[in-house]
C-alpha cells in the first residue's frame, strides 16, 4: 500500500452546496499532479481506496469526495489529529493545528495563505494558485515524519491507529445528518411558550406591585428578597435550596425559557436546503479526553430532563432509529482499573451497584434501601470520579430536591472511600501522578498532558481531571474502536450513522433493517469494551424506535 498526499480546494465549507475546484496529490517521491474542476474521478477512485492518504484535517476533504464523487478515503494518516493526540489533547479545540501552524512548527516555513480563496469552477489557475496547492502539500511527508518520531517516543501507535480508523466514520456521521420533524418542534415550541407565559402571569402576580424582568438576575433576586425567599442569586442551584409555588412557577419559568431561547427557536434554521437534514459538525478530538464535540448545532448536549424534546428527531418513513449506550461504563471502567473486588462483584452478579453503595454508606441492609438513599448514592458514585467533594455533592443533591449539610455530605463521601478502599487508593494515586508529572495514561495508551500549575488551586484542578479524564478517555477509545467497525459492516448497506454523543452511538436504518444493525452495534460495542473490561460484562443496551430515545 502506497502513500499518497492529498489536498483539496473547493467553492465553500459545505459539500452539499459547494463544489470542489481542485484535486492535487503528490507521491511519495515528490511528483504532484492537480485536477482542475473535475466531473468525475473514476480514474482515480482505486487509487484513492487502496492506498494511505496523507493529508491536514482530512474530515474536509473526505466529505467532499464521498458525496460529489462517491470515493470514500478508506486509509487515512491526518496530521491534524495526529497533532491533538501529540499533544496529549492540550490542544483539542484550540488554535494552534492549522496546516500553518504545523508547517512552521515541523518545518521553520510560514505559509503564505493568501490565495485560499481564491479558487473557482470554471476559472484557469494562476501561477500562484498553482504554487499554493503544491505547498500545501509539499511539506506533509516531513510533517508526517517527524510526528511519528514523536508518536513513537510517546507510545501513541494504538492510539493513532484507533484515530485514523475512526476518522471514515466520521465522515459517514456527518454526511448522513438527523432528520427533525418540523411539526414536532413547532408543537412543542407552543407547550414551552404556554408553560413560560403561565408562569410569568403568576409570577408578576405574587411580585406584584412591583414590575419584575424574570431574565434580569439582580431585578428578580430583589423580588425573591422581598417575598422573603432568602436567595443569595437566582441560578437553579440556588432557587432549589428553596420550596413554595414561586420557585415552582420560576423553575418552569426557567426551563421553558432555556428551551426556547435554545432549542426550540433556532434548530430548524440548520436543516440543510439540499438533504433536508441537519449535518452537525463533530470533532473527533475536539476534547482533552479524546471525546467528541459538537458544534452547529451541538447535538451532544440536547435538553435530557425535557424528555419530550428527543422526539423531534424522527426516522424517515420506512425507517427506525438505533440507539445504543454502554451500561454505566465509566463505573465498570473504574471498577476495571482498580481492581475493586466490590465493584466486581456487585456487575457479575447483577447487584445493582448504586444500591450496594447505599448499603454500604447508610449501613442498611440491601433489601432495605430507600429511593432517595438510592438516588444520594448514585450521585455519590458518578461524582467521586470527577473529584466531588462536599460542595459538588450538596449542590448536586439540591437540584435532584435532596437537602444535606455540609457534615453529612463529608460523612457520606468518607463512607464511599471506606467501602471501596481499591477505588479510593486508585483515584488517590492517579491524582498524584497527575499533579506530579503533568501527563497521565489511559489504559489504550492515550496520552493526557497538563499545563504546570501556577498556584495550589490549578493543582487542584489537575488533580480533579486526573481521576476522571482516564475513564472518559478509555471510553472514547471503546466508541471510536466500535464504530470504525460499525462503519465496515452497515455504512455500505444504506444505513445512516446520525449521532455520537460519549458512550451513545445512534443510526437511522431501513425498517427490514433495524433488527440487524441492533445487532452489530451491540456486538461491535461490547467487543471493543471487552479488550479493557475484562473482569465484569461490557455491555451495550439497543433500542430501535421512531425517535432519538434515550
Amino acid at each position: 500500500m502506497a502513500f499518497l498526499f492529498l489536498d483539496i480546494e473547493t467553492t465553500g465549507l459545505d459539500p452539499f452546496t459547494c463544489e470542489l475546484v481542485t484535486l492535487q496529490l503528490m507521491t511519495t517521491s515528490g511528483k504532484s499532479l492537480i485536477i482542475k474542476d473535475p466531473e468525475n474521478l473514476d480514474s482515480l477512485k482505486p487509487k484513492l481506496e487502496n492506498n494511505t492518504i496523507i493529508g491536514h484535517n482530512l474530515k474536509f476533504d473526505s466529505k467532499f469526495l464521498k458525496y460529489r464523487y462517491g470515493i470514500t478515503l478508506y486509509n487515512v494518516y491526518d496530521t491534524y489529529i495526529a497533532e491533538i493526540a501529540i499533544s496529549g489533547g492540550t490542544l483539542a479545540g484550540r488554535k494552534g493545528t492549522s496546516l500553518k501552524d504545523v508547517v512552521l512548527k515541523y518545518c521553520k516555513v510560514t505559509l503564505d495563505k493568501t490565495e485560499q480563496c481564491g479558487f473557482k469552477r470554471g476559472v484557469p489557475l494562476t501561477e500562484e494558485q498553482k504554487k499554493y496547492a503544491v505547498d500545501d502539500l509539499k511539506y506533509l511527508p516531513e510533517i508526517m515524519k517527524q510526528q511519528k518520531a514523536e508518536i513513537s517516543l510517546l507510545g501513541l501507535e494504538k492510539v493513532i491507529d484507533t484515530e485514523m480508523k475512526a476518522l471514515p466514520a466520521v465522515v459517514w456521521l456527518e454526511l448522513s445528518g438527523m432528520h427533525i420533524d418540523c411539526a414536532k418542534v413547532t408543537e412543542i415550541k407552543v407547550k414551552l411558550e404556554e408553560q413560560r407565559d403561565k408562569a410569568a402571569q403568576f409570577l408578576a402576580k405574587e411580585f406584584s406591585p412591583y414590575t419584575v424582568n424574570l431574565n434580569s438576575p439582580k431585578q428578580l433576586k430583589e423580588a425573591l428578597n422581598r417575598a422573603e425567599i432568602p436567595a443569595n442569586g437566582t441560578s437553579i442551584e440556588e432557587i432549589s435550596k428553596f420550596n413554595g409555588p414561586i420557585i415552582e412557577a420560576l423553575k418552569d419559568y426557567k426551563e421553558a425559557q432555556k428551551l426556547l431561547s435554545t432549542y426550540a427557536d433556532k434548530m430548524t434554521e440548520y436543516i440543510n436546503p439540499v438533504t433536508g437534514r441537519v449535518h452537525s459538525n463533530f470533532n473527533q478530538y475536539g476534547a482533552k479526553s479524546g471525546r467528541f464535540t459538537s458544534s452547529s448545532p451541538n447535538l451532544q448536549q440536547q435538553p435530557s430532563k425535557f424528555t419530550e424534546w428527543r422526539s423531534i428527531y424522527q426516522a424517515m418513513p420506512g425507517n427506525k432509529i438505533v440507539t445504543a449506550d454502554y451500561s454505566q461504563i465509566e463505573l465498570r471502567i473504574l471498577g476495571q482499573v482498580a481492581q475493586d473486588a466490590e465493584y466486581i462483584k456487585a456487575y457479575n452478579q447483577g447487584i445493582d451497584l448504586h444500591k450496594l453503595t447505599a448499603s454500604k454508606i447508610f449501613k442498611v441492609p440491601l433489601a432495605e434501601v430507600t429511593k432517595q438513599q438510592r438516588s444520594m448514592s448514585k450521585t455519590v458514585n458518578f461524582g467521586i470520579a470527577y473529584g466531588m467533594w462536599t460542595g459538588g455533592l450538596i449542590g448536586n443533591l439540591t437540584k435532584a430536591g435532596i437537602t444535606i449539610g455540609t457534615e453529612e455530605a463529608e460523612q457520606i463521601i468518607k463512607g464511599f472511600y471506606k467501602a471501596y478502599p481499591a477505588v479510593s487508593k486508585y483515584l488517590y494515586e492517579i491524582s498524584e501522578e497527575g499533579a506530579r508529572n503533568c501527563i497521565i495514561r489511559n489504559k489504550a495508551g492515550r496520552v493526557i498532558k497538563f499545563n504546570h500549575p501556577k498556584d495550589d488551586r490549578e493543582k487542584g484542578s489537575i488533580k480533579r481531571e486526573s481521576k476522571n479524564l482516564p475513564i472518559q478517555s478509555l471510553c472514547a477509545d471503546m466508541v471510536k474502536v466500535a464504530m470504525a467497525n460499525i462503519f465496515l459492516k452497515l455504512e455500505p448497506r444504506g444505513v445512516k450513522f446520525i449521532n455520537t454523543v460519549h458512550d451513545e452511538i445512534v443510526l437511522e436504518a431501513p425498517e427490514a433493517l433495524a433488527q440487524e444493525t441492533a445487532d452489530v452495534v451491540k456486538e461491535e460495542m461490547e467487543a471493543a469494551g471487552r479488550v479493557y473490561i475484562k473482569d465484569m460484562p461490557c455491555v451495550a443496551e439497543v433500542t430501535i424506535a421512531d425517535c432519538w430515545e434515550k
